[in-house]
């Protein structure tokens, strides 16, 4: 193999740049969807255990009011009409209170989850999007694998088999031009027609765009 040849087969392996602003819905269909399935979930049975939640929370109030009441009446009182309306006004701003930790509770928890959804997504669709434009440029003959997936993200042992694959084109096409020099060396010596050689080169300089 001769040290052209040697040179073009050495892969490039470019370092991912450090990504300041990222864009997580690469594929807005699939991860909006899936996120919104796990967030429509999660939200109906929180409201669920938060509609049980506040009615024993308003059963508790009910009833700290009823001792109340009966504290007074056993220490010889009656109460009057400002005292229920006192107890009464307690019992809904305690409800109320109860009601808003649940819905700010159920808010929360939604938004983190859909935050949650669109990272976990990303990181099952980005490698996903450079295996897709990764084969697109194999398919248009450019053999090169530049870099690696990011920590965290899935399909690393698909994104290895793949590197694999092209590093065995690679290694091929490589040998190929190795072959086709030696050819085109002979031909030279043996004075074949200039323009045969320079086809020749032209196909050798093509194959050698292909491994950069």
């Amino acid at each position: 193999m001769t040290a052209e040849a040697n040179r073009m087969s050495q892969t490039p392996r470019t370092a991912h740049p450090p990504r300041r602003i990222r864009n997580f819905l690469l594929e807005p269909k699939f991860q909006l969807k899936y996120t919104g399935m796990v967030v429509g979930v999660t939200v109906v049975v929180a409201a669920v255990l938060g509609h049980y939640a506040y009615q024993y929370s308003t059963g508790q109030t009910q009833l700290l009011n009823i001792e109340r009441m009966e504290a007074v009446i056993e220490q010889g009182g009656e109460p009057d009409q400002q005292f229920i309306a006192d107890l009464e006004s307690y019992a809904r701003e305690a409800d109320q209170r109860v009601a808003m930790a649940i819905l700010g509770g159920i808010m929360v928890l939604a938004l983190a989850l859909g935050l949650t959804g669109i990272v976990v997504t990303h990181r099952l669709v980005g490698p996903s999007y450079r295996l897709r434009r990764l084969i697109g440029d194999v398919r248009r003959g450019r053999l090169v694998v530049e870099g690696g997936l990011r920590k965290g993200d899935e399909l690393q042992d698909v994104f290895e088999a793949f590197k694999a694959m092209v590093d065995s084109l690679r290694s091929s096409r490589t040998e190929y031009i190795s072959d086709l020099e030696s050819m085109i060396e002979g031909a030279r010596k043996a004075g074949v027609d200039a323009q045969v050689v320079a086809e020749m080169e032209a196909l050798r300089n093509k194959l050698h765009g292909t491994l950069q």
